[in-house]
């Protein structure tokens, strides 16, 4: 359709360079305006002082701690201290700080599992009361003796549980041979003199005198032997 057939004049219609703008038409005219019409300047450094919100850097599983780290459970101290307590020499020394008393419950738990299989006697509750009531003992007896720091219940447990490792390597062997004998007696008998000198080299590092050695010994033979008794009878 020809425009000039209806509009002789061409006055309704307008050239392509009459349409662009010209700011000095409009004295009230803020010439700012013209920066958010051009889309390139964002583009631009220091177009804009928008910034993106940061992101959040969320841990995966893999950078998540052990979870025996988490329940602070440490398997090397762990086996440093059983190390120590199988060594019948006292060559290796005493481990003094940081008690804890995971070793020595699995320890327990491992007992009572071995006399379960060894002569099918479930006594769970009579171990745990006796280390309890033995604890709490032997503390009582360390802090008549000392007003040493080192000395508390936490720590007389885990002594006291930890010493208790040839113990536990005598109901192991109770499990395949019969130690209701003169050899299982003898065998029983090494065993609870070898755990209360451990027990005793342990207390004596506690408060420094060792002269005391083979004092603390006896109350300590007297605990393990309880234990033993539960394999021979």
């Amino acid at each position: 359709m020809n425009p000039n057939q209806y509009y002789p004049n061409n006055s309704y219609f307008v050239s392509d360079d009459n349409l662009n703008f010209h700011a000095g038409s409009y004295p009230n005219y803020d010439q700012s305006f013209d920066s958010y019409s051009q889309p390139a300047q964002f583009n631009q450094p220091g177009a804009s002082s928008w910034q993106p919100a940061p992101t959040t850097n969320f841990t995966g599983e893999e950078d998540e701690p052990p979870l025996l780290e988490e329940l602070g459970i440490d398997l090397n101290k762990i086996i440093i201290r059983l190390m120590h307590s199988l060594d019948p020499t006292g060559k290796c020394g005493v481990v003094l700080g940081d008690y804890d008393v995971i070793g020595p419950i699995a320890l327990y738990l491992t007992y009572t599992s071995l006399l379960l299989l060894a002569g099918g006697k479930l006594m769970f509750s009579y171990i745990y009361g006796l280390a309890v009531l033995t604890s709490v003992c032997m503390y009582g007896l360390l802090w008549a003796m000392t007003d040493s720091s080192e000395v508390t219940l936490t720590s007389t447990f885990s002594v006291l549980g930890y010493s208790f490792t040839p113990v536990v390597l005598v109901a192991l062997l109770a499990v395949f041979v019969n130690l209701k004998n003169i050899f299982g007696a003898i065998i029983v008998l090494a065993a609870v003199v070898w755990s209360s000198m451990n027990a005793a080299r342990v207390f004596v590092a506690m408060f420094g005198n060792s002269d005391q050695k083979y004092l603390m010994a006896y109350p300590c033979a007297i605990i393990c032997g309880l234990y033993t008794l539960f394999i021979l009878y």
